[in-house]
């Protein structure tokens, strides 16, 4: 309770008061109110006052009140004028603290636009570097942490080495190592539980978690006062830890853990997206080295080559010496076997592209075409290719069969 006159000096304050303004009393008598009211609500508070002169009848309101080295404490205020026999009247004035509700109103306000800015960050970034940079600045914009960190951790029963951050370091990073081995005095606090138990730890300054911590000091030193570590996982595995900040000693609520591990959860699906897109694209180069290889192959070679489906249409044909054709490339190309050779040739060429589909074996045979105007002696090998196709390659063996070979 506080007692004003007319000019809002402080003539009474009873203890409770004087506790959550962390002053005696006696340095608050004879005070100036106003000047324990954030700036921004002074007006509010004006206005509130000329009501309860205006009216001469109870007034209610919400106000901010400054508290040094502190957030502000939230409070609704109820006044009174009451008469005072030959003076003016004295405006008497209860508070109620909500600080405690706006906090967490606040917290969760700030944690559901970190998630909505994450979710937005994966959408837009493609390489995990990148993500962890925009969550950590995420977290400080959006999240209002002092300061925020990633770190992935470093070889098997090793550390998790900062691979991001954002916010007040101020060199933290270089004096701190967290260990992830279970049985390492370094790994007993809330970062290294978080990630050994897999689970969002959350703890303040007066919390065991954070007594336990070999930084403690450190982290009281960077005024880092409440701590969340928040693990994600790639391939069913905790890989890393998002490690949040506040300069002041808060305990997050349930619904804001929840809130942490959804934001966990939406690190870990990006970063499976990442691998799944790293992965194709790995897949794709090695198709393309491949292809353009086989490429290289089938162009070394001097033969003719056709790829077929079943019933001899050509899908396919490869002719370093065009003059061995019967037909130009682009006529015979989607066009039957039979609509170029000989009725006895493409039939045994059927014949073979069926056994070679049914068995799965490669079939030979030799024939004679007519090639402008001179015979020549070919050698076709026709090897099983897909379920439905084959391929062909074929060979000018007529002068080797000229000279005995």
């Amino acid at each position: 309770m506080l007692v004003l006159d007319e000019k809002q000096q402080i003539l009474e304050v009873n203890s409770a008061l004087s506790v959550l303004l962390g002053l005696p009393s006696t340095l608050l008598l004879n005070q100036s109110f106003s000047q324990f009211i954030l700036p921004e609500d002074r007006p509010v508070f004006d206005r509130y006052c000329q009501r309860l002169a205006e009216f001469k009848e109870p007034q209610i309101c919400e106000l901010r009140l400054e508290k040094k080295d502190s957030a502000p404490l939230w409070m609704h205020v109820a006044a009174t004028l009451v008469p005072v026999a030959g003076g003016p009247p004295e405006c008497h004035l209860v508070f109620g603290d909500f600080t405690a509700f706006m906090q967490r109103e606040k917290s969760l306000e700030r944690l559901y636009v970190m998630l909505a800015q994450v979710n937005h960050a994966i959408v837009h970034y493609r390489e995990s570097h990148e993500l962890y940079r925009a969550i950590c600045r995420i977290a400080v914009k959006h999240g209002k942490f002092r300061m925020a960190w990633v770190g992935l951790v470093d070889g098997p029963g090793g550390q998790l080495k900062p691979v991001a951050h954002d916010g007040h370091e101020d060199g933290y990073l270089q004096c701190v190592h967290i260990n992830i081995n279970p049985g390492s005095a370094f790994s007993q606090g809330p970062i290294g539980q978080a990630f050994l138990k897999n689970q969002v730890v959350a703890s303040t300054e007066s919390d065991p978690a954070f007594q336990q911590s070999p930084w403690r000091h450190e982290m009281l030193k960077h005024n880092f006062r409440a701590v969340a570590a928040v693990p994600f996982h790639l391939n069913n595995a905790v890989i890393g830890t998002l490690i949040l900040f506040a300069e002041t000693p808060y305990a997050f609520s349930e619904e804001e853990l929840h809130l942490l591990r959804q934001i966990g959860s939406a690190v870990s699906f990006a970063l499976e997206c990442i691998e799944i897109e790293s992965r194709r694209q790995r897949a794709e180069l090695a198709l393309r080295e491949s292809e353009a290889q086989n490429r290289a192959f089938i162009h070394a070679i001097p033969d003719l080559i056709f790829r077929n489906s079943r019933d001899g249409r050509y899908l396919d044909v490869h002719a370093p010496d065009p003059r061995l054709l019967a037909a130009p490339r682009e006529a015979i190309l989607h066009h039957k076997i039979e609509e170029f050779l000989p009725k006895r040739v493409a039939t045994r060429c059927l014949q073979a592209i069926a056994a070679a589909l049914d068995t799965r074996t490669l079939q030979e045979l030799i024939y004679t075409l007519m090639i402008a105007g001179r015979k020549r002696r070919f050698e076709a090998r026709i090897a099983p290719c897909t379920a439905d196709t084959v391929l062909t390659i074929v060979r000018d063996i007529t002068e080797l069969e000229k000279n005995g070979k």
